[in-house]
């Protein structure tokens, strides 16, 4: 049957991030009582804190958007707490709500979970299948183990506990710290300063010719709600737009977005990370969902919120 978020207690982990601040959005067309708790009430990390407030608060619905993120560069340096990080905020999360009687748990995990290699686009039943993308494997095996810690917490308490997959994400809320930013937000912040100083070009990491799937963070949000209500199920599902494009594309487009009409400089001796990352959206579609945001519409907001909120 379908699950009613009418009259339920919603706590989204990590409301001030990018996802979590998009699913506070969308929630607010639903009849349901929005529970606050931000990293100036409690570190997620900390176990002790975590059970109190949900012991306090009891939620019957949690959304698990919180983690330590960031492109390949941040990835790169920062491996351990990648790693360590989300590890320890997902645990503590999914513990604390089993422990609480959550009813409904939605855990957000990664495209990157998948191996390198895999078969495109990408099935659920592709993970575990080969290795990782070296560039993010810290990130990706945080993520598979939460997806992993739901579907055990299912088979042995019978927990409804479900995992979403989007792929790359961006819009409003975005991380735009060219150290620790993914590619959109970096692509931007680096046409709109060629653009404002006058310069002649822009350079770009990696070749230009991986393929990628972006999705816009407020179609994830409705996905997130869609599922909250119609799915209960082991698998985790993904969440994509169907379309891909290549690097190089990308960039030129965001350089129109931004009014930058330079030369693009790759910098071939970057990593590209994964040749492809396109997803097999089919379960969502079965559920009776579809993105709606093209991308040249969601750069251009992405990039008017940029303007008002960080530039």
């Amino acid at each position: 049957m379908p699950y009613s978020l009418a009259g339920k207690t919603v706590w989204v982990a990590g409301e001030t991030g990018m996802v979590g601040s998009a699913t506070v959005r969308r929630l607010d067309s639903e009849d349901c009582e929005i529970l606050s708790a931000t990293r100036k009430d409690f570190d997620l990390r900390d176990q002790a804190a975590v059970n109190t407030w949900m012991a306090k608060n009891k939620p019957e619905v949690v959304v698990v958007a919180a983690a330590t993120v960031g492109g390949i560069l941040a990835n790169s340096i920062r491996p351990a707490e990648f790693l360590y990080d989300n590890l320890l905020i997902e645990s503590n999360i999914i513990q604390a709500a089993h422990e609480a009687g959550t009813e409904k748990l939605l855990f957000l995990g990664s495209a990157c979970i998948y191996p390198r290699e895999a078969e495109q686009p990408m099935a659920e039943d592709a993970l575990l299948t080969g290795p990782l993308e070296p560039t993010n494997e810290w990130y990706a095996v945080a993520k598979i183990a939460g997806i992993k810690l739901c579907e055990a917490y299912r088979k042995q308490y019978g927990a409804d506990f479900i995992s979403a997959q989007p792929n790359n994400l961006y819009g409003p809320g975005d991380n735009f710290d060219l150290h620790s930013s993914h590619v959109i937000p970096a692509l931007m912040v680096k046409a709109h300063q060629a653009k404002k100083s006058g310069a002649d070009s822009m350079e770009i990491w990696g070749t230009g010719s991986p393929m990628r799937e972006f999705l816009h963070v407020d179609d994830l949000a409705d996905a997130l709600i869609h599922l909250l209500k119609t799915y209960s199920g082991l698998s985790h599902v993904n969440i994509g737009t169907g379309e891909e494009i290549s690097i190089k594309d990308l960039a030129h487009t965001i350089a129109r977005s931004v009014g930058f009409e330079g030369e693009l400089e790759f910098d071939t001796s970057k990593p590209d990370g994964s040749p492809r990352k396109l997803l097999d959206a089919s379960m969502m579609l079965e559920l009776g969902w579809t993105s709606s945001i093209t991308l040249e519409d969601g750069l251009k907001s992405s990039y008017q919120w940029y303007l008002e909120n960080v530039a």
